[in-house]
């Protein structure tokens, strides 16, 4: 693959936005102080909450008839305080890298994830399979008895990574390893969806095309990105009915079937309580009865009966213990994460730092308005995580792996 014009000038990948010099408060190399403190403020109320959630486990009696051991009901709790703890490791060590050496070694980290897709794909020794879903590969680990570890949250990294550096090359030319590249991208968002993870897969879509949006992509490709994507999302829902037509056989047995199914309990999620719409008729529920202060923490009894409340549903647990009020605390900090992005990107002094920092504000920012739309009922049920909230180790080293990386660009000088 041709990568020259990325290495070549990954050391001079930005230039300011301005001829004449900037302002010393513009050209500060220091992010957004909200960033340095925010992630950690949503990643202690998730661990709070899912403190809440391991408390109404442990309530519960095995078939045996006596209450699981303390370990078992919250072990999710501790391996999510262990993540974190690792995470911000990760963040520091990524924070003192150069800027230039990730961007000259996007392409590495884009193999690298496609590689781990691949090797869920051929279903090769530790990729693991729950509930029909092929997205974790475990590995094994003294004491705690193994972890899993999910490649699909770290491809978003590396399509932000790699994206980045593809776009703040000072001059980016379609040459054969551009090409490439763009192929081997899409082919892992291909692999993500035959997990099958087709929420991940857009969400990773969506970063993608928004990096290259904010890096100056032409309006005419801004129409066929849009057009390609609105027919894939029509083809992956025509796909069960017509296979189901073609063979005389009923379409809900079809592959993709499940898909339809989401979608109209989405429409209508009473009337397929017992089946697809299950999770979301108990998240209504619980976002409903929270009233403004929330029911008392601890005291949440749809939690008891929601799948996956601890990762998925996470909000759904906090607006029924905390209320109104709980919710817009936490989704006024993610907002603020948000944003702190942005400002970062605003106040940046290279071009590959305000691509990066504004690609990291897309993958938050999206990533939260899915999983809070799905937990009031305005999307159908993803296995999408709540940034820094949801249980979930990948999803939280990965974002904090990245915040190191936007520091370390943030770094750099024109």
């Amino acid at each position: 693959m041709r990568q020259s014009h990325i290495l070549k000038n990954a050391r001079h990948s930005a230039d300011p936005s301005r001829a004449s010099p900037a302002p010393v408060a513009a050209r500060s190399t220091g992010v957004h102080p909200a960033l340095l403190w925010t992630p950690f403020v949503l990643a202690l109320v998730g661990l709070f909450f899912q403190s809440s959630v391991g408390i109404a486990e442990f309530s519960r009696l095995t078939k045996a008839g006596t209450p699981p051991a303390v370990l078992d009901a919250f072990r999710p709790v501790l391996m999510q305080a262990l993540w974190l703890v690792v995470g911000a490791g990760v963040m520091w060590v990524c924070s003192r890298v150069r800027g230039w050496l990730w961007l000259a070694s996007a392409w590495v980290w884009l193999l690298l994830g496609w590689g781990a897709l691949l090797w869920l794909a051929l279903k090769l020794p530790g990729a693991l399979t729950i509930n029909g879903a092929t997205r974790w590969l475990g590995l094994p680990v003294p004491v705690i008895s193994g972890i899993t570890v999910q490649p699909a949250e770290f491809y978003k990294l590396a399509t932000l990574l790699w994206l980045t550096a593809l776009w703040s090359a000072p001059r980016l030319r379609a040459s054969l390893g551009t090409w490439l590249g763009v192929l081997l991208w899409l082919s892992g968002i291909g692999l993500i969806m035959l997990q099958p993870d087709k929420d991940t897969a857009v969400l990773v879509f969506l970063l993608g095309f928004g990096i290259a949006f904010l890096g100056g992509l032409r309006a005419q490709w801004v129409c066929f990105g849009a057009l390609g994507a609105a027919l894939l999302a029509g083809a992956v829902v025509a796909t069960p009915l017509m296979l189901g037509a073609l063979r005389d056989q009923p379409w809900e047995t079809q592959p993709g079937a499940y898909v339809v199914k989401r979608i109209q309990a989405t429409l209508d999620p009473w009337a397929h309580e017992r089946e697809a719409g299950y999770q979301m008729v108990r998240a209504q529920i619980a976002v409903g009865s929270g009233g403004l202060f929330g029911v008392g923490v601890g005291e949440g009894r749809e939690k008891r009966g929601l799948p996956a409340v601890e990762s998925d549903y996470i909000f759904a647990a906090i607006a029924e213990e905390m209320g109104l009020v709980g919710s817009l605390g936490v989704i006024g900090l993610l907002g603020l994460l948000v944003w702190a992005c942005f400002e970062s990107a605003r106040r940046a002094s290279t071009r590959a730092a305000r691509l990066y920092w504004g690609g990291l504000g897309i993958w938050l920012g999206v990533g939260a308005l899915m999983n809070l739309s799905m937990a009031v009922g305005m999307l159908p049920t993803m296995g999408l995580p709540l940034p820094f909230v949801s249980a979930g180790g990948s999803a939280l080293v990965s974002l904090l792996a990245a915040l190191g990386i936007g520091i370390a660009l943030a770094k750099e000088t024109p």
